[in-house]
């Protein structure tokens, strides 16, 4: 067999999904440095490759430059996490209260979203979980029936990411969180509206502080 090339555009995207992974995992927690000689022997590459692995972090917004330090994990305000709760409450109550004209896919895709949800945690995955916590969020606002919203609302929770990992990995009682979510979308689901928007905005007003808190 010919030896396959693998091109430089592939070994950065493969450094910066490594990294993208230590981040949601956990292990590289907000405000943690990332030094490029430590990076360059860790994955044997060259320091321009790890660069563009990082400018290309830094953009999506998960690392952020420090002024004569390099980059670091993006931490996130607490001005910026007050604004990012007070979006995604308005677009997930306007989730809720569309379910009266949600089709059968989107009310199947927060089902979906749940089970994901109750099975990434069964499996005791950190990473899993923040992704299938995001995921049950955005299938909230998408209810609504709009796929810009939707994305709206993937963004929001894509900067929480970080925050929310640690919130799961720290919590002691992830059963509770399961339960709250589960009668969370069981009100949803059978059109209780008023209800679910109280649970709603119950969960984010919570959630935002276990979030302030583990900044």
């Amino acid at each position: 067999m010919e030896s396959i090339q693998i091109s430089r555009s592939s070994v950065v995207d493969r450094v910066a999904e490594a990294l993208r992974q230590e981040m949601h995992s956990g292990r590289l927690r907000p405000g943690t440095p990332l030094r490029e000689s430590s990076l360059v022997e860790s994955f044997k590459i060259s320091r321009s490759t790890v660069r563009e692995a990082l400018q290309m972090l830094t953009v999506e917004g998960l690392l952020v430059k420090v002024p004569n330090k390099g980059v670091s994990v993006r931490r996130l305000t607490h001005t910026e996490i007050d604004d990012i709760f007070r979006t995604r409450r308005i677009l997930e109550v306007a989730g809720v209260r569309a379910v009266v004209d949600a089709d059968h896919a989107e009310l199947a895709a927060l089902a979906d979203a749940m089970s994901a949800y109750e099975a990434a945690v069964e499996a005791g995955d950190p990473s899993a979980i923040s992704e299938a916590h995001l995921r049950y969020h955005v299938s909230i606002v998408g209810l609504l029936g709009s796929s810009r919203l939707a994305a709206v609302e993937e963004s929001l929770m894509a900067e929480l990411r970080l925050a929310l990992t640690l919130v799961d990995m720290d919590s002691d009682d992830l059963p509770e969180m399961l339960r709250e979510h589960s009668e969370m979308m069981s009100l949803i689901r059978q059109s209780r509206v008023e209800e679910a928007v109280v649970r709603v905005e119950r969960h984010l007003s919570h959630a935002k502080a276990f979030v302030m808190l583990s900044d």
